[in-house]
């Protein structure tokens, strides 16, 4: 049963806030914001706002605010380790947790802290207390602790996030009842909080053994039951860890604190008091909010979606001081440190951000520019500082800073800093104003710094191309070439233009609190792993290439015989117009379609001529051997990096609106995934010495989303009990049993599952599988009939998208459909289209991308030395060493199959080989 909150303003209902959890969650969530007496505000902003939405939607009638004690924890008395993994505790926090509790004292609510406890034996110490009073209760927090808690009466309400938690949520998040998340955490234990767990027991064995034993006593107590002698072993072995983990996750309900129901009531708030409060730290939006609703203003419409702010003026534009001498840049680093935000572009000769030579580097703050040139080449061009040492001290400053740090593709700028040995780290406080776009305005076709300037700032940039001379006979110059002077101002108006784009963006994603979470979890931890694959790059062997190219050669040839066997003369195969003159003219075949131009011989034609004639499949046939041959065969040994021998390929994460990766330069994305054709290339990305090639790839992982997010009940059966979707789709096509399928039908069956969920039309549907219309209808009405909690959804869908303009992913990936309500049918159609089909393509890119960031992390934390090199798809590549072929399998697996919780399992296919090709 889905969990809900009780009614905003239940008197039977007490809401207890875990006001330490939110500071700390949005200390590190949000930008580091400080006011003009340079005092921090970023996380008193945030979780102000969060509070004063909790009490205008919610209207609590009893309010709890628990707080950490400031003497520390009783649990360090018997296990003086625990925590002591955590990083020291930033300045700029102790003193916004104060304001915080200053903040809910003056809106009049009761806070409770006890000495020696933490937040969570409090709010445990007031659940026990409200329930024995027969009371409803709301824990604010996303405290995956408190999970323990939960059941009955009691709910946890991520505020945040808008996530409500009760039994059904806590066993899809965890994979365990309530009651059984004690001990789950006692065995698999929390690195943050140094809890040691058991050791070698994950989050899946922890389910699987909760699942079959129920608690940790009997689990420990049947230990010598376990079939995996490794499992059992450390079972058997570390009965006291486990002890002393459970007494470290336990929850006190003791906690000394006073529990007066009458003074929970929430009191009229100490509006003067939040007046200077808010004043005096600079937060405007609280204010207007307090002077909204007790000034005398109309209440806040709470169902009313939150405006964009209006847009920033840009900054005034200045000289940039021109860098050429230490002491210069010295200065400009003193003065850019006082400032409230940093800016930085690094500019190079050309694309490559791995090889291409530095030029000069722009910066900028809010009060002023500099600009420090690196590589200019043309006579008379001032002095320079040699690049390392001008970076390094820049890095030194960017790293100490007190300000947000505003990059455009950071990614980028962290491959070419990584050059000189040095980490630009773009951080949840720090603003990608590419990644940011891209996710409010993921309908949008290009994320450019001139797009992102006109879009928040309207600022016209110029392209490079204006500052930069020409070249011979009108070919690109060198921005290496420019003048300095010249460069120096078309740089510093692009970075300058990133702060106010930035706050902007930043801004909106804080509003959007779903999409912010999307930025700040997914997508900057993500463009860190894509980096590391970059940088690594993935071994080609060239002499497999030829080998294989040749083989093609022979093919091409042979078809090319074929065609000319078939007409009775040789055929222009390459030739479009010649091919248009053979098919419609000699031939006599249908124009299916016409460009501006000439009669179309698209693909799409081809396909349709088909049954037509013998000679459009073939020249399919041909288009796609010499499609590979020259986008693969011939042009990857060229891009191999002669300095480590490996291409390195580059992922771009702000194209896709889906929230999907493509690759380019060269691009591997488009490699067939099911083909001999395919395989062959894939043969030719070998292994490094001494490690295998590892493939994992996510098994109908679109279709397993279908029955997630439809619960549909046939559909989820079919997963849950490993069942042949196809051949069950297949039953209800054709009205035959499961072992009357044929392999052609179960074949038909699956084209018709994927049209589903691509919102394939009953004509295209009908063109693929070679069958008339009215009988692609009746497959999709079968379909339909068969999975009727899919119609429903699809239906939902659509209307959500109709009604709000937008749909989202699981993650809460957020794409508009702009066309949903168009009154041209063909747009309106292909918006459904895309309505239906975000939800389960964004959500599986988001799922890879989350276990891409979790496997990173898991590989680095154990220290080993395989690696990820490459994502198509759906589908993770690695590189194993040999040594630890016997770990590595199993820790992809689990990590890729623990991304996302579901109704149905997720499944990972993984194979192991010296090639890709073998491994696949």
């Amino acid at each position: 049963m889905k969990a809900e909150l009780p009614p905003p303003g239940d008197p039977q209902t007490l809401t207890v806030l875990d006001l330490s959890g939110y500071v700390f969650r949005a200390f590190h969530a949000l930008p580091p914001l400080t006011s003009t007496g340079g005092e921090p505000t970023g996380a008193v902003l945030g979780v102000t706002m969060m509070l004063q939405r909790l009490l205008a939607d919610r209207r609590p009638s009893h309010f709890v605010v628990a707080i950490d004690s400031t003497q520390g924890s009783f649990r360090k008395d018997f296990f003086p380790e625990y925590k002591a993994t955590r990083k020291e505790r930033p300045p700029e926090l102790a003193p916004q947790a104060i304001r915080v509790r200053q903040i809910a004292e003056a809106y009049r609510l009761a806070c409770l802290e006890a000495p020696g406890f933490e937040a969570d034996d409090v709010i445990a110490t007031v659940v026990r207390f409200a329930l024995d009073r027969g009371l409803k209760v709301v824990i604010a927090s996303a405290d995956k602790d408190l999970l323990q808690l939960v059941g009955g009466p009691v709910v946890m309400h991520d505020a945040m996030r808008d996530i409500v938690y009760g039994v059904d949520e806590t066993v899809a998040k965890l994979g365990v009842r309530p009651e059984q998340v004690r001990d789950y955490l006692s065995l698999v234990g929390d690195s943050s909080d140094n809890v040691p767990g058991v050791p070698k027991v994950g989050p899946k064995t922890a389910v699987e053994l909760l699942t079959q034993y129920g608690d940790l006593d009997t689990i420990l107590a049947k230990a010598g039951e376990i079939r995996k002698p490794a499992l059992r072993a450390t079972l058997e072995n570390n009965h006291a860890l486990a002890d002393l983990s459970r007494r470290l996750v336990s929850l006190r309900e003791d906690a000394p604190v006073e529990l007066d129901l009458a003074k929970m009531a929430p009191g009229e708030p100490d509006v003067p008091t939040l007046r200077a409060l808010f004043r005096e730290l600079e937060l405007d939006r609280p204010l207007t909010e307090i002077e909204r609703r007790y000034g005398g203003a109309a209440p806040r419409q709470v169902e009313a979606p939150i405006p964009r702010a209006p847009k920033p003026a840009p900054l005034p534009p200045v000289t940039p001081t021109l860098v050429s001498d230490l002491d210069t840049l010295a200065a400009v680093l003193g003065e850019a440190s006082k400032s409230a935000a940093l800016a930085l572009e690094t500019l190079l000769e050309g694309d490559d951000a791995r090889r291409s030579p530095l030029v000069g580097i722009a910066l900028a703050w809010r009060e002023g520019a500099a600009y420090v040139p690196l590589g200019h080449v043309y006579l008379g061009r001032p002095t320079q500082l040699a690049a390392d040492v001008a970076l390094h001290a820049i890095h030194a400053a960017i790293e100490h800073r007190p300000a947000p740090l505003f990059v455009h593709d950071g990614k980028r700028e962290a491959l070419i800093w990584r050059r000189h040995g040095l980490d630009l780290t773009v951080g949840a406080g720090d603003v990608d104003t590419m990644l940011a776009s891209y996710l409010l305005r993921a309908d949008e076709h290009a994320h450019t710094i001139e797009d992102v300037a006109r879009t928040e700032v309207g600022v016209e940039l110029d392209p490079m191309a204006m500052v930069i001379p020409k070249g011979a006979r009108g070919s690109r110059g060198r921005a290496s070439e420019a003048e300095v002077e010249r460069l120096a101002a078309w740089g510093c108006a692009r970075v300058r233009a990133l702060i106010p784009a930035g706050i902007a963006e930043a801004e909106a994603l804080e509003q959007d609190t779903l999409l912010g979470a999307v930025y700040r979890e997914l997508e900057l931890p993500l463009a860190r792993v894509l980096l590391h694959l970059e940088e690594i790059g993935v071994r080609v062997d060239p002499a497999a290439l030829a080998r294989t190219s040749r083989e093609y050669d022979v093919r091409i040839g042979k078809l090319e015989e074929k065609c000319a066997e078939i007409v009775g003369h040789p055929v222009q195969v390459g030739s479009p117009r010649a091919l248009e003159t053979l098919l419609f003219d000699e031939l006599g075949l249908p124009a299916k379609k016409r460009t501006k131009t000439a009669r179309s011989t698209d693909a799409e034609v081809l396909d349709e001529l088909i049954d037509l004639h013998p000679l459009p499949r073939v020249i399919l046939e041909w288009r796609q051997l010499t499609k590979l041959k020259s986008t693969y065969l011939d042009a990857l040994p060229a891009a191999i990096d002669p300095r480590t021998g490996r291409v390195h390929t580059r992922f771009n994460q702000a194209v896709a609106a889906t929230g999907r990766l493509s690759s380019s330069e060269p691009n591997l994305q488009n490699i067939p995934i099911r083909t001999e054709e395919g395989r062959l290339i894939r043969e030719a990305f070998i292994a490094a010495d001494g490690f295998s090639i590892l493939s994992a790839d996510y098994s109908q992982i679109e279709l397993r989303l279908l029955a997630h997010l439809s619960g549909d009940e046939d559909l989820c059966d079919a997963f849950s009990a490993n069942a042949d979707v196809h051949v069950r789709t297949a039953t209800a096509l054709f009205g035959v049993t499961p072992e009357e399928v044929t392999k052609e039908q179960r074949g038909q069956a699956k084209t018709v599952n994927f049209a589903v969920i691509y919102g394939q039309t009953e004509t295209a549907l009908a063109r693929n599988l070679g069958i008339d219309q009215k009988e692609a209808r009746r497959y999709i009405q079968a379909f339909f009939k068969r999975y009727a909690g899919v119609a429903r959804f699809l239906d939902v869908v659509v209307d959500d998208a109709r009604r709000t303009g937008f749909v989202r992913t699981m993650a809460g990936r957020k794409r508009i459909i702009g066309d949903i309500d168009s009154r041209n049918r063909t747009e309106r159609w292909a918006a459904e289209r895309i309505a239906r089909n975000t939800p389960i393509q964004g959500t599986a890119a988001d799922i890879l991308k989350r276990a891409m960031v979790d496997l990173e992390a898991a590989l680095t934390t154990r220290k080993l030395r395989s690696r990820m090199i490459l994502t198509v798809h759906d589908e993770l590549v690695l590189e194993v060493h040999e040594s630890e072929k016997d770990v590595v399998p199993t820790l992809v697996r689990e990590t890729m199959e623990n991304a996302a919780k579901l109704r149905v399992p997720l499944l990972v296919e993984t194979g192991i080989g010296p090639s890709w090709g073998a491994a696949h």
